[in-house]
This record gives structure tokens, sequence and C-alpha cells, in this order.
């Protein structure tokens, strides 16, 4: 059976010179007089770099053919070269049949004047999947986003804005769909005024799309033995044009580009935010009320990082499928990270036939996913130290302790003060995130927010560690030469309040399931060791998380109201919202794989960069998609 949830691989001949070609398109990857010249002459020079990235604090550029990455480490190296201190240069790459980590190793060994960025990108290299992958080297103030996918289908879901354009697919006869009527519309809807775009193929067909797109096309010497290419800029007035066309979107977006962003909660959602905004140059100020870290969940000593992995795709999975990587290359980076492998057992019969289903066709490698004595191992899943991971991502932030914020109040002249007790002014903000849990319902903008809390318990101690972690509803993990164990579920009814203290009856529930999984550790426990914890973890009723721009509920439900019977909505102005107030939270059990990627999410949708998810992805975890439900319900 072909697998329809792992990306093919491509099928490579070797050339004697040990050069790879695309067997299924008879076409080469770079060519035999000189890959790196060839990038550097069609792509860089065709789109007027490096001069063009000196006038700018960003810069963003979209590839159509990853292949063996050669376009993105030229890229690199000219960025690294030319590159003013502050300014920031952000790749997305698209690539339907991505190659093996070895095979780009081969190709690559041709290059040795650029082995040094070789060896970084081949140590970071995405992992086949259908899920975006955000490498960072903040080092060089530089991020390659990779796009696994047809790029007739990636673009579409793409937003942002893209500053030049590299076109490097295979040949247009043998590779149509590439360079197709309907691609060229989406870079022109994908694009800045004044992009820039270049290829190395004169095909007629091609002109006239680009023509026909907006972008004015003009022939140039080619390289090697290729006669002519193309290089292309996006018009003035087709810029404009694409400007004033009015979006039909449904949920806020915003980026405002702060220099200061006051961040509530410093827990595990609002480290990984601030994390993202230094990355970034922009100023992160953790306000949290307790009187140090780890005082919710993102306290407890260890916590388990695996993924959720759903059988019907769509627009959640690719999230929880990217969220998982992200949160791996998170850890692994911060030095964080215990890959003791999780080994997944069914519950049920429901749940075999499921596991059984995913096996028979992996959304995952076989060294990330495969079986295991009736259920599955997630050989890259393990455990991960909240406060350590919390206080390196926390890095460059100022954070306020003892603080808790009761308002948030429009500042004269744009921006937010973040306000305490007796409405004392704590800061000003150009933007502000509510990472603060179930908190931050107390704040009367996001009251309409459906979250509620539910108490869980963990024990840990002396006992036999399992040799990967397992999970079977319940979990148990190696921990500091014993056990960590749990966790109990109990949904809090609204107002209701369990305490913080661990209890008794907690733990007879959390050993009684560790017997039911796996008797031979329960009965090597030592119960005078055992330790325990309580914490509180925000749920949404779609288990999925909550991360975008904070809509103005009584507006927004105002504007859209036809959409309760039937009517057209008005798409001429931009959906109701708190403009600089987003939402980061409702991440239930898993705020340790989601936090790492949904704080990318949230400082590249104010900073104005290509996001890192698909736009349905976005909307399915936006904030005003519970207004649209409401809606919808009338």
């Amino acid at each position: 059976m072909t697998p329809r949830r792992l990306p093919p691989h491509p099928a490579l001949d070797w050339s004697a010179e040990g050069l790879p070609e695309a067997a299924a398109f008879g076409d080469v990857y770079f060519s035999k007089a000189g890959g790196l010249a060839e990038s550097e002459a069609v792509f860089l020079a065709g789109c007027g770099l490096p001069d063009a990235w000196k006038r700018k604090d960003r810069f963003a550029v979209c590839e159509l053919g990853f292949g063996t990455g050669l376009n993105v480490l030229a890229l690199w190296n000219a960025w690294k070269k030319t590159r003013l201190p502050h300014a920031q240069l952000h790749i997305s790459t698209i690539e339907a049949f991505p190659l093996a980590r070895a095979d780009a190793a081969r190709a690559l060994a041709h290059f040795p004047e650029i082995s040094a960025l070789s060896a970084q990108l081949l140590a970071r290299w995405p992992v086949r999947a259908y899920a975006p992958q955000r490498l960072w080297f903040p080092e060089d103030r530089f991020s390659l986003t990779v796009f696994t996918g047809a790029a007739e289908a990636v673009l579409p879901e793409l937003e942002g804005a893209f500053d030049a354009w590299f076109l490097d697919g295979f040949a247009p006869a043998r590779n149509a769909d590439m360079w197709s009527e309907a691609v060229f519309a989406e870079m022109a809807r994908l694009s800045a005024p004044g992009a820039r775009a270049a290829t190395f193929t004169v095909a007629g067909h091609v002109r006239r799309g680009l023509e026909s797109a907006g972008f004015a096309v003009e022939k140039r010497p080619g390289f090697g033995a290729k006669r002519e290419r193309l290089e292309a800029v996006f018009r003035e007035d087709a810029a404009q044009a694409g400007q004033e066309t009015p979006t039909s979107g449904l949920y806020p977006y915003e980026a405002c580009k702060p220099k200061r962003v006051a961040i509530i909660g410093a827990g595990i959602a609002g480290a990984a935010c601030a994390q993202a905004l230094t990355r970034r140059g922009v100023e992160a100020v953790a306000v949290e009320a307790a009187v140090d870290l780890g005082a919710g969940a993102s306290g407890n000593p260890a916590g388990l990082v695996m993924p959720r992995l759903d059988r019907g795709g769509g627009p959640l999975a690719t999230m929880f499928l990217a969220a998982y990587l992200e949160a791996i290359a998170t850890y692994e980076a911060l030095g964080v990270f215990e890959a003791c492998g999780v080994e997944q057992r069914p519950q049920n019969e429901r749940d075999a036939a499921a596991l059984a289903d995913l096996l028979a066709d992996p959304p995952l490698p076989d060294e990330w996913f495969s079986a295991l004595r009736g259920g599955a191992l997630h050989a890259r899943a393990g455990l991960v130290r909240p406060l350590l991971a919390i206080e390196a991502m926390l890095e460059g932030a100022k954070v306020l302790y003892e603080t808790p914020v009761h308002s948030l109040d429009a500042a004269e002249g744009g921006g937010w003060l973040v306000r305490g007790e007796g409405k004392r002014a704590i800061l000003r903000a150009d933007a502000v995130v509510l990472a603060c849990g179930a908190a931050l319902k107390q704040f009367e903008s996001a009251s309409f927010l459906p979250i509620t809390l539910s108490r869980g318990q963990i024990e840990w101690g002396a006992g036999r560690a399992p040799e990967y972690a397992v999970t079977s509803g319940s979990y148990v993990a190696p921990y500091e030469n014993g056990v960590l164990f749990g966790a109990t579920f109990d949904n809090l009814p609204d107002g209701a309040d369990f305490g913080e203290a661990p209890t008794e009856e907690a733990r007879a529930r959390n050993l009684a399931a560790l017997a039911h999984i796996a008797p031979e550790i329960a009965a090597s426990i030592d119960a005078t060791t055992l330790r325990s914890r309580v914490s509180y973890r925000a749920t949404t009723p779609d288990r999925a998380p909550i991360a975008g721009l904070l809509p103005d509920a009584p507006a927004w439900l105002a504007h859209y109201e036809g959409l309760a019977h039937g009517r057209a909505i008005n798409a001429n102005a931009p959906p109701p919202a708190h403009a600089g107030i987003y939402v980061l939270g409702g991440f239930g059990a898993r705020g340790l794989t989601l936090a790492p990627l949904l704080g990318e999410r949230i400082a590249a949708e104010m900073c104005g960069d290509i996001m890192p998810l698909p736009k349905n992805s976005l909307d399915a975890i936006h904030p005003a998609r519970f207004l649209h439900r409401a809606l919808k319900r009338r």
C-alpha cells in the first residue's frame, strides 16, 4: 500500500559524478556546471540580493522546490556576510518529495565552501511529515520554515507577504502543476509591493502566467548551458489592487509590530511566547501573579511530550503534529529533554483499531513511530523538566513577580496600560498576550471563552523504572531512578475550588491506575517515598487550544449576525477585535507539547512574519471560533 499520511520520498538516480536526479521528473536538482554558482546567479542575483534586504528590517523569501536545500544555503551564506545587525531573514520553502537527510548530505558534499552551514542545516533536517517545521538559527537571526506538499496545495493556506520568490521546481514540461496560473495567482496574493521573482526557465506559459498575475517579466542571460532565465517584479498597480480587495475571513488577524509586549502569565505558554519575541528583538515583559515560577501546572517536576495523532487528518491534526515536532526540537535545543520514549497502549478495542490503522499508514517515519507489544512506540517522545524549560525560555525577557493584573486599559496614543490592584499602572506595552490559564476569563473582553478547569494530581518516588514511559489513559515514566505517574482528571464546576493540597483519595486512584497499566511497577512502589502535587489545567469544549487575536465579542456577533440567518456577511470591514491583545491558552494536559509552536505562532502574527501553520489550522484554534459556532447554533 502506498502511504497516504507520509510524504513520498523521491526516486533518485545518481550520476557517475554523484549528482542526484529525480527519476519521476527526469530532471536534475542542480547544474553540473556548478550548483552553488547557479543558485547565486539565477536566484540571488535574479531577485536583486543581497542589495534588496539592506533596506529592510525583515526580509521574507518563498522558494518553490526545497530539494537539497542548496538555494537556502546560498541565501543563508550571503545573508551572514551582508545583513544588518538587527535585521531578520525568514525563508519559507515548499517541497512535495522531501529528500532523506543522507541523500541531502551526499548531494551537499559537492560544496565544501559552505560545509559549515550545510552541517547546521543537516543537523536540523526536517522530519518527513505533513507538518510545517520552522527551524530557527538565532545567532544569524534567520529562520527556515519547510512546508511539505505540492505548491498548488500549500500556497492557498499561507498567510503573509514575501519580498522574493525562488521558482525552482522541476522543469515546467515535467512538472506542470507547479507552474500553473493558480500558483502564479497565489504568488500575487502573497507578494509584498515590489516583490521580485526569479527562475531558470523562460517557457512561454510561465512568462505569460507571471504577467497575468501582475508581474513585469524580463529575460536575462542564463547560467552555464542555459541561454536565458527570467526575472520578474510585482507591479505597483497590481500590489495596490490586491490591497484594495476585501477579505472574507471571519477571524481577525493583526500585525501590530510591537516594540514591547506584556505577557500575562509566566508559565510554559507565556515563556514560549517570550522566547519567540526576544529572538525577534522585541522586549518581552512577563507579568506573574505568583512569587516565583512554576505556580501552576508548569511547576510539576516533569511532564510528558508525546504526539496526538489523528487518523482523519485535517487542520487540527496538522497543528498537533507540527506542535509535537516543534516541542521536541525546542526542548532538545534547550537541553531540558530526556528522550526516554513513550509506549502507547490502547485502552480498548476502539483505541486498538485506531492505533493499528495509524501504524499501517503512519504519519511519521519508523524512527519516530513504530509498533510495539500490541501498541506503539514513540521513540523520540519523552520527559521535559518544565521549570528548567521556562527559565531557559525567559532568558532575555523581564519577569515581574507577585504582580497580579486586574485590568487592561487602552493607552492614549496607542497600546495598553496593564493595571494591578486599585487601577495601579504596572506598565505600558504595545501589545498584550493573555497566557494566564483560566485566569484570563477575569478580563471582561475574554469572558466569552468557554474555558473550564480540571484538577490533576501526580505522584513520584522510588519504584521500578519502566524501559519506556507507558501511557494508556494514565501514564508512568522513569524519573530520577524511580517513577513519576498519574494523573487524575477532576473537572471543576464554574466557581468551584477543590484546593491545591494533594489528597489520599487521588493518590489511591493513581495507584489503582498504575496497577492496571503496569502491575509489576505498581508492586515495586514504596509508598513511603511518594510525593504528590496538584495543578489545574485550563481546557476547552473541543479539546483544542486557543491562540490568536482577541475578537471584540459583542461587536463581532453584531457584525456577523447574518450568519445566523443564512445571509451574506459584510466582507468590506475587518472582523472586530481588540487590537494588540492576543490569547494563548486552553492547552489542557498538552501544554508542554503545544507551547513552543503556539508561542511562535503569536509572535509571528504580531511581527508580521509568515505564519508557521496553514490558514485552516490557524482558524481551528482561533478564539473567534467559539463566536462563530454560537452564531451557527442560533
